[in-house]
């Protein structure tokens, strides 16, 4: 990956990211593809556990009971290879779901799930609730799990909202507990005062509450993917303000996502049909990129 790519402001990238679907692109495939529940809730299982990889969450949401936990664990132990010969591949994320860790946690779920592993998503969601969630609640739920720390707790949280299986409330709390987001915000800040980059303010949550509202204002004509049927949130900004954290770092040039997911999804295609469905519904990033003011 070249890192010597033009370097745009939050605004600009921002843009760019809700206009390509670049922001959260493996949510608009999913919700595109319109899997059956029991299918998207192993889908999701898979992607959370360990793997964190599109490509294989697909491969491995095709096996039901049983077989699923069976093909988790071969997942888990990585000794053998997967259809097409490779490793099997951790994302960054979940880089830790290895080796008798990753084992242990499958057992244990499996354990606890028997024949039915779709129950883990239900469990978590509980989307018959019929009302909104706190974050706080179920997150709670997820970090019963073996190897579900906090970060994976809030992706949970975040897809469980978007794909639309549960209704779950997010406060500034939730999105700056992380360092990513908070040092993002606190970047923002300084260059919306013009201050140097020491700089730190007296109240760090009044600073980072102050960047989120102008960003609110700055994106409030922009609906959230990949349901539309509200304004862009703080789980958008907090995409954002970490997208351009990496953009201005030399790790994230535009698209970047969306073609690494689509590549990481064509060997999984051919042995997959989820895999083939989600390449197909996964954005293609045609978007006319606005001329912006380098950051």
């Amino acid at each position: 990956m070249r890192r010597d790519y033009q370097r745009f402001s939050i605004d600009v990238l921002g843009e760019h990211l809700l206009r390509s679907l670049d922001l959260d692109p493996v949510y608009v495939a999913l919700y595109k593809c319109g899997l059956p529940r029991k299918e998207l809730y192993r889908w999701l299982l898979a992607y959370w556990c360990g793997v964190y990889h599109v490509g294989a969450a697909s491969y491995l949401a095709e096996y039901e009971g049983s077989h699923f936990w069976a093909a988790m664990m071969k997942a888990a132990a990585n000794t053998s290879p997967t259809p097409f010969g490779e490793r099997w591949p951790r994302g960054h994320e979940r880089r830790h779901w290895r080796g008798i860790a990753a084992l242990r946690a499958v057992r244990t779920l499996w354990n606890r799930y028997g024949d039915y592993p779709e129950e883990m998503v239900k469990y978590i969601a509980q989307p018959g609730i019929g009302r909104v969630q706190t974050f706080e609640a179920v997150a709670k739920r997820a970090r019963e799990h073996p190897l579900f720390g906090p970060w994976i707790a809030f992706k949970v949280c975040d897809m469980v909202e978007r794909l639309g299986i549960a209704s779950v409330s997010f406060d500034h709390a939730n999105v700056f507990m992380f360092n990513s987001p908070k040092d993002a915000a606190l970047m923002v800040w300084r260059q919306r005062n013009g201050l140097k980059e020491t700089a730190k303010p007296k109240h760090e949550d009044a600073a980072t509450n102050g960047v989120v509202r102008g960003l609110e204002q700055r994106f409030k004509d922009f609906m959230a993917p990949p349901r539309y049927e509200r304004r862009i949130g703080l789980q958008e900004i907090e995409t954002i303000l970490c997208k351009w954290k990496s953009h201005l770092s030399g790790h994230y040039p535009l698209l970047y996502d969306i073609q690494e997911i689509r590549e990481g999804l064509k060997p999984w295609a051919a042995c997959s049909e989820i895999a083939k469905s989600l390449l197909h519904n996964m954005p293609q990033g045609l978007v006319r990129f606005p001329r912006g003011v380098v950051s």
